[in-house]
């Protein structure tokens, strides 16, 4: 990994909005990790999820529900780096002073990526979001067009689009209510923060390289154009590490202050036990012959094998579970790796527990 500056540092707005997506159920891909590894989520967070769920009214779970069940929770993410936003009760102020476009392009943040990946010309130029904006009957045939969107999402996509001004201000209402009832929670989360950059920082400036890859389980070749690099821990990530770039030569990681934990390996019953109950389904076995190829995104994956996206989404997430594949985040999109090595090692252990050896 070429030389970078690189800084470490904790945010509690960070910590509102993964706390937004956990109470959204978005992340599918954690959730199903740790129910298909046997690994429960911390569980001091779990408490505090739930206190928060309790102080607000069924109105607002549903707005949370609403703005924040992405598979990727990616809304506002860009907004809180550029504009340097540390304060959760800053964020709400922010957000309402910008213009109804520039809050659109936040709130459809996730839909333009899907249309960006069919229409890479565009998007790649300075104007091309405020092109693909512009035209509403075209936006409206490209998202008709979009199969990796759910009619749901479709929808809620439309009247966003259609009605700005009144989402940005349901956005707003949202965040100023939330701030009140996560605000109780600030000091003990950035006490654990803290606690993971003290015990983080010596690894991660002596060796970025093996701090990137082995403990966060990225891909350092993703960071190559990067001048700079900052890395928030984050008590709501858990297992996923979360890659940002909000500019050319910078990135962000934001990376679960539990993740080494929720890595550990189960015991060898256990883990033979799962390997059987993956190999059971002739799907999950294609999967990893066509994984044994070479790495795949899972869109890709799931043609090879006649799936539905859903379907191969679960499928991986019970590979990821005993740690027989691995994926690395490029942009929105996850390419995953067959690990052989842990395969064989896998099977090593069946032949032994089998052999009772």
């Amino acid at each position: 990994m070429k030389k970078k500056e690189i800084s470490m540092d904790t945010n509690p707005v960070f910590e509102m909005l993964v706390s937004l997506n956990r109470i959204a159920e978005s992340d599918q891909l954690e959730s199903s990790y740790f129910e298909n590894a046997g690994y429960a989520p911390h569980s001091r967070m779990t408490e505090i999820i739930e206190e928060i769920k309790n102080s607000l009214s069924a109105f607002y779970r549903q707005e949370i529900s609403y703005f924040f069940n992405k598979p990727v929770c990616s809304l506002l993410w860009d907004f809180v780096i550029s504009d340097g936003i540390h304060d959760i009760s800053q964020l709400p102020a922010k957000f309402a002073a910008l213009s109804d476009l520039d809050a659109m392009k936040h709130l459809l943040c996730d839909v333009i990526d899907v249309i960006c990946q069919k229409e890479e010309e565009i998007c790649q130029i300075d104007q091309g979001i405020e092109i693909l904006l512009a035209d509403r009957e075209a936006f409206e045939f490209r998202l008709a067009g979009c199969q990796d969107l759910s009619s749901a999402d479709q929808e809620k996509a439309l009247e966003i689009y259609r009605y700005p001004a009144e989402a940005k201000q349901r956005l707003v209402c949202l965040l100023e209510r939330y701030a009140k009832s996560f605000s109780p929670f600030i000091a003990e989360l950035d006490e654990l923060d803290r606690s993971e950059v003290e015990k983080s920082r010596e690894a991660c400036f002596a060796d970025p390289e093996d701090f990137v890859t082995n403990y966060l389980k990225v891909n350092s070749k993703i960071l190559d154009p990067a001048k700079q690099l900052i890395l928030i821990p984050n008590a709501f990530s858990e297992i996923l590490t979360f890659i940002l770039q909000p500019a050319k030569d910078q990135f962000v990681l934001v990376y679960g202050t539990f993740i080494s934990k929720k890595r550990l390996r189960e015991k060898r019953s256990e883990e033979i036990k799962q390997l059987f109950k993956v190999l059971s389904e002739e799907k999950r076995v294609e999967i990893i012959k066509s994984l044994a190829s070479k790495p795949a995104i899972g869109s890709d994956l799931a043609k090879q094998v006649g799936l539905t996206s859903a379907t191969a989404s679960y499928h991986l997430t019970m590979l990821l579970g005993i740690g027989l594949i691995d994926y690395e985040r490029v942009g929105q999109r996850l390419h995953y790796i067959l690990k052989k090595e842990v395969l064989k090692a896998l099977l090593d252990k069946a032949y032994l527990d089998l052999v009772n050896q």
